[in-house]
């Protein structure tokens, strides 16, 4: 917990040296204290962005309690306060009325599009010994119950058992590692391979991204794989549909949809064209998403601020 007073003497500075304060959400000690400091300085200007609201995506149920009763006793009043609210994805608007936000305007997070024209997905085929004829599903995401990396495991068991020709990659750490570990360790097939930096390697060699999160903000990773032209199997949930179009760049399954998902890779490893095709049609999609286009929009949202405009 930062001191107050001088959490508080460093903001007025900022306050006085800036014409538009921009905070990162609204139950941090530092964008609280700010969107307060608003109140006695009106001739300058506050942004504040947020990726969710009461109710919006998976949050343990005690945290959501907790969540909730900070919503309705004190941060409907912070949202009074800023000049204009930003959030992710279409997905959010809904919560974000229920709120009382009408205020509000969606600029995405981006992706610096020029990473993705390197990558090397022969280093990945080689050290996990992918064959030619088979088909690689690819999780990239936290170990932990949110992500759902043991759904992947007992898609892939059920897929293998099925007689498919398949091999899954799980990328990434977490406190569920060990339970993961025991649930594949007779499976030659299905790789914990930890955490990695080299993701856009992995994301040239897969065939498939996999992610049956229970809950999502704006998923980066989604966004990665398009990038790489790779289609994505995700649950319908946050703001990835956002990102994914059911049936044009991939498939949008509901959460507890088991054979959804499954139905969804059958699909994909049974018809090349189609994964072809969501892929290239991924790769065109996100391309609106580039960071050159967000810093754009940002940057016509501080003009029209510092102009008085109404910002629609």
């Amino acid at each position: 917990m930062p001191n107050p007073l001088k959490l508080n003497s460093a903001l007025k500075g900022v306050f006085k040296e800036n014409d538009i304060i921009h905070v990162w959400e609204y139950y941090y000690p530092y964008s609280v204290m700010a969107i307060l400091l608003r109140l006695f300085n009106k001739k300058k200007k506050l942004i504040l962005t947020t990726d969710g609201f009461v109710g919006y995506s998976y949050k343990p149920r005690g945290l959501t309690f907790l969540f909730k009763i900070y919503t309705n006793l004190f941060a409907k009043f912070l949202f009074k306060i800023p000049d204009k609210i930003t959030t992710y994805g279409k997905s959010m608007i809904f919560y974000a009325k229920q709120a009382g936000i009408s205020n509000i305007r969606i600029i995405p997070t981006g992706i610096d599009l020029k990473k993705f024209k390197v990558g090397n997905a022969k280093k990945v085929i080689k050290e996990f010994k992918i064959k030619k004829n088979e088909f690689l599903i690819l999780f990239i995401g936290m170990l932990t119950e949110r992500k759902r990396a043991d759904y992947v495991i007992k898609l892939s068991e059920r897929l293998i058992m099925q007689g498919y020709n398949v091999k899954t990659l799980i990328v990434g750490d977490g406190p569920l590692k060990e339970d993961y570990q025991k649930m594949i360790s007779d499976k030659k097939d299905i790789i914990l391979v930890g955490s990695r930096e080299n993701v856009i390697d992995f994301l040239l060699a897969c065939d498939v991204l996999l992610l049956p999160s229970l809950g999502e903000g704006l998923p980066g990773v989604v966004m990665e794989a398009m990038a790489c032209g790779k289609p994505v199997i995700a649950t319908n949930e946050g703001c990835t549909p956002d990102l994914v179009k059911n049936g044009e760049n991939g498939f949008l399954i509901n959460e507890n949809d088991f054979e959804g998902f499954y139905n969804a890779l059958k699909t994909l490893i049974l018809n090349k064209k189609l994964r072809l095709k969501f892929g290239e049609n991924g790769r065109l999609k996100i391309k609106k998403f580039d960071w050159k286009i967000i810093y754009k929009n940002y940057f016509n949202l501080y003009d029209n601020l510092l102009k008085n405009e109404r910002v629609n």
